[in-house]
């Protein structure tokens, strides 16, 4: 009999899982990264028997219901066993009972690495169960880099001719790396993302303000470290990295446009791959560009670093379609311009 019940601490439970089938993003540690006054960070755990399925998420508040949606980064549903069956089923019974929890919908980011939508999709979906609950939709491509082969082979075999040549000037410029775990140039780090941020008009959704940074630190100290690169002492470029046992993550990063010839962004992921492989970490994901475009610059920067192309997919549930149209045609009436902007997102009234 499958048990159904949501909690605020289960990286106990997370722990018990093959490292294969685990990541960072899916923590509480991390997950309450994303913790505010009216959002709280919680994890929907379905059991029976051995199997355990979890599901962090965090949720929000909506008139008198609940919404929710995975933490910045990926996340989603995940399972400690391979029985696309029993997945399916649990997933199923998630989704009855946060629906009879007063939940009226929720977006998720699924695991690049993890591929943790494939049995939420296609045939393995069956049209009147999977497909009836959640909307997986493909939404573009990321890029990995093995790090489970030694640093010669990452270097010939995975980085462009082109990107080489960038590194190879980035060092003859004398620009220095460092994986500084102990966040020495902390405070440096986060006056240059911000400024990086305002610099490229980023939304609102990334900036973060300096509690959230003193968390990430704490919560994620022995799982992150922070990458800088320096020319004549000054910090150009940084950024802050993530891993686990098998996975390491690019997570947020800030560069100073006034030296943006010099290489030194490629001589951070370069110096970074390696830095991971000696971590033992499998893949280095470095995520995907800021559109689905195969022309966006953003990626094609990352896929200079390996052809190690991997699918981002989003999913989208609505629980009570009655409640979610009323809230949204509510909003949609009271912010017309903004409507014009977010319209399109599951979660537009929280904008």
């Amino acid at each position: 009999m499958m048990d159904f019940y949501l909690t605020n601490d289960w990286d106990n439970v997370l722990d018990s899982f093959p490292d294969e089938k685990k990541d960072i993003y899916f923590t509480h540690k991390y997950c309450s990264l994303y913790e505010t006054k009216e959002n709280k960070a919680l994890c929907a755990i379905c059991k029976e028997e051995e199997n355990i399925m979890l599901m962090p998420f965090i949720r929000g508040m909506i008139n008198n219901s609940y919404d929710f949606e995975t933490s910045y980064g990926y996340g989603g549903p995940l399972a400690n066993t391979d029985d696309i069956e029993w997945c399916q089923k649990s997933f199923i019974g998630i989704h009855e009972y946060l629906a009879n929890q007063n939940y009226i919908c929720g977006f998720t980011r699924f695991h690049p690495l993890l591929c943790n939508e494939e049995w939420l999709k296609g045939e393995l979906a069956s049209k009147d169960s999977i497909s009836n609950t959640i909307r997986v939709l493909y939404d573009r491509q990321t890029i990995a880099i093995d790090t489970s082969v030694c640093e010669e082979d990452i270097w010939s075999k995975q980085i462009t001719s082109k990107n080489r040549n960038m590194i190879r000037k980035a060092e003859k410029n004398l620009l220095e790396y460092k994986a500084e775990y102990d966040y020495a140039s902390y405070d440096e780090f986060i006056k240059l993302y911000t400024n990086t941020m305002k610099r490229l008009s980023a939304d609102d959704f990334y900036f973060f303000d300096r509690s959230y940074f003193d968390r990430l630190k704490g919560n994620l100290k022995g799982k992150s470290f922070l990458g800088t690169v320096r020319i004549d002492g000054k910090l150009i470029c940084a950024a802050i990295f993530m891993y686990s046992k098998l996975y390491g993550h690019y997570h947020l990063e800030g560069s100073d446009h006034d030296f943006s010839g010099l290489g030194a962004n490629n001589l951070l992921l370069w110096k970074t791959a390696c830095e991971m492989h000696k971590l033992g970490i499998k893949e280095f994901h470095l995520g995907g560009g800021t559109s689905s475009s195969p022309d966006d610059s953003l990626y094609k920067f990352k896929k200079a670093f390996s052809g190690n192309e991997k699918k981002f997919y989003i999913g989208k549930e609505i629980f009570n379609t009655k409640l979610y149209n009323e809230i949204c045609d509510k909003w949609k009436s009271e912010n017309p311009d903004k409507d014009v902007i977010y319209g399109n997102r599951l979660l537009k009234y929280r904008y």
